[in-house]
């Protein structure tokens, strides 16, 4: 099913478009922070170190939280890099995105280049126009990179890799993704085109096709500075398609309104979630030079905007613009409506989802969810799981799980290692929709927590590495089922000791223990009937073998 047609309720169009329909996995549901508020997670990212990674876009603050206690660490605290404390308007986000260097997982707990990347707002500048609602309200964004100490739990030692990028109070998408082009890792950042032509930005120039200028686009930069003299081009890859006084820029793509999430999956494409205008919220692969088309054309090249208004302008032909502008379409729309121009009433009811990330799902663990991308939405208050076809350059079909629906607005995912646990951060404002098809007046019970759902049905094997078995190359558990005793025998001369850990089906951490050989026993004759997860790490901390296993 590639196009939905408009149905009159947006609830109703959300349950028809889903193909599957609602599918009935069974989760629980849990507050993993229930004694305090986030001020709001824009970012949650499952860490090396078995916790999650925020950033608070409002307290301006990166901090660390065990999945299991929710304690918290104050890894960071941004406020003095701002010179605003309270702006007439707060700019969408603020601290936003977070992401961790590759060698952080790795080489886990020693990487050699222990960098975190963030993306926040850092200046406001005053107007009376952004004070009275009449005018665009300015600000200035930063990329930069941070060095942990894993010592005393800090970020330190602050190098910019940008401080150029307009902001503004509406679009400024703010995600961060590093992955491979031509086997070589580089950092992504989505902005956006900062609210152009709607509200208070309504006189702002929309500089989306305009490849000049960074908004409207994902951007590249290397994850280290290069040789070049000029410290601003240090950061910026000289093979980027755009050029701009015989320099090659940081624009990537270009035609973006709101894109809000990024991710790199493992067949190596980048994928993304944009928030559209009254419907045809995207999903689409990013690739190198590409125009994405907006504000000339929204979701698919299909001519539902043509002679309509995106972002304050006359769209005019909107497949003739397709063309003209060799738009790349997304691989699927939350929704696409065939009259977009009859769309009328309260935004909460228009057809699309206000996607606000994106992340993918690789993991074996629960049946049929391997190799699909789960949207979480934040006035849908639903998320949303797309399943990828096998090429992964389209949509299968599309579903949501009960338990993640209608709970709140959800602003970003996180995926444990054991693909069994999905961790959601709710917004701590705004409204969302209910099971009951009216709007909350509020973020609802859940604003400012995380919430862990943790899968509990029957568990497919955990074992990402290959599937062939070679001797002393690849962890090998037997027999399982067990009854009395399970036999480890690990890879050869891997770093000690080894750790290993046996979870219940709800996480709860049962067993554990260590061994200083490849060849080791581990007793479980006084477990319950049941499936466990056995996990092992090297003397690195590193995970190196996820296993369900069966006691019985």
């Amino acid at each position: 099913m590639k196009r939905c047609q408009k149905l009159t309720l947006f609830l109703v169009l959300l349950a028809g478009c889903l193909s599957t329909q609602a599918q009935n996995e069974p989760f629980t549901v849990r507050v993993v922070n229930p004694g305090y508020k986030l001020n709001s997670a824009w970012e949650v990212t499952y860490g090396p170190d078995d916790s999650l990674w925020v950033t608070e876009s409002q307290a301006y603050k990166v901090s660390k939280l065990d999945p299991v206690t929710g304690n918290i660490r104050t890894l960071l605290d941004l406020n003095s890099n701002k010179n605003f404390t309270n702006p007439p308007k707060w700019p969408q986000g603020g601290l936003m995105g977070l992401v961790l260097h590759p060698t952080m997982y790795s080489e886990w707990n020693a990487p050699s280049k222990p960098y975190v990347y963030l993306a926040y707002v850092y200046q406001y500048n005053a107007s009376t126009g952004c004070a009275n609602g009449s005018e665009p309200c300015n600000f200035k964004t930063k990329i930069v990179r941070y060095t942990y100490n894993r010592t005393n739990h800090s970020l330190s030692n602050e190098t910019v890799i940008t401080q150029d990028l307009n902001g503004s109070n509406d679009h400024n998408s703010g995600r961060l993704a590093i992955g491979l082009v031509s086997g070589q890792p580089y950092l992504f950042y989505t902005i956006g085109d900062m609210g152009a032509g709607q509200f208070n930005n309504s006189s702002r120039t929309n500089n989306a096709q305009n490849t000049n200028v960074p908004e409207g686009k994902v951007l590249r930069f290397n994850l280290e500075p290069d040789g070049d003299a000029v410290e601003s081009d240090k950061w910026i890859p000289n093979d980027n398609p755009f050029v701009s006084g015989g320099k090659a820029t940081a624009v990537w793509t270009l035609g973006h309104r709101n894109a809000q999430g990024i991710v790199f999956g493992s067949n190596g494409y980048l994928y993304s979630s944009e928030q559209q205008d009254k419907s045809d919220d995207e999903v689409n692969i990013i690739e190198k030079g590409r125009n994405y088309g907006w504000p000339k054309v929204s979701g698919y090249c299909d001519g539902n905007y043509t002679n309509q208004t995106l972002a304050g302008q006359n769209v005019g032909n909107e497949i003739t613009n397709c063309q003209t502008l060799n738009v790349k379409e997304p691989i699927y729309t939350l929704f696409t409506d065939p009259n977009p121009g009859n769309i009328g009433g309260s935004n909460m009811f228009w057809p699309t989802v206000a996607c606000s990330s994106i992340d993918i799902y690789e993991k074996n663990a629960i049946p049929n969810w391997k190799a699909s991308l789960l949207v979480p939405g934040l006035k849908s208050g639903t998320i949303i799981r797309l399943k990828l076809s096998a090429d992964g350059k389209s949509i299968m079909d599309s579903s949501t799980v009960p338990v993640m629906r209608n709970v709140g607005r959800f602003r970003d995912l996180a995926i444990a290692p054991d693909g069994i646990r999905i961790y959601a951060a709710c917004d701590m404002n705004g409204s969302y929709l209910l099971a009951n098809g009216t709007s909350s007046s509020g973020a609802g019970i859940y604003a400012g927590r995380i919430l862990e759902f943790t899968y509990t049905g029957t568990v497919m094997a955990i074992n990402d590495s290959v599937n062939s078995y070679t001797r002393n190359t690849e962890v090998q558990i037997f027999p399982n089922p067990a009854t009395s005793v399970l036999q480890v025998q690990s890879i050869k001369n891997m770093s000690k000791p080894l750790h290993w850990f046996l979870y219940d089906a709800a996480g709860k951490l049962v067993l554990n223990g260590k061994s200083n050989s490849d060849f080791f026993n581990i007793k479980v004759g006084s477990l319950t009937k049941g499936i466990y997860i056995l996990k092992i790490k090297n003397g690195y901390n590193i995970n190196i073998h996820t296993e369900k296993v069966i006691g019985q």
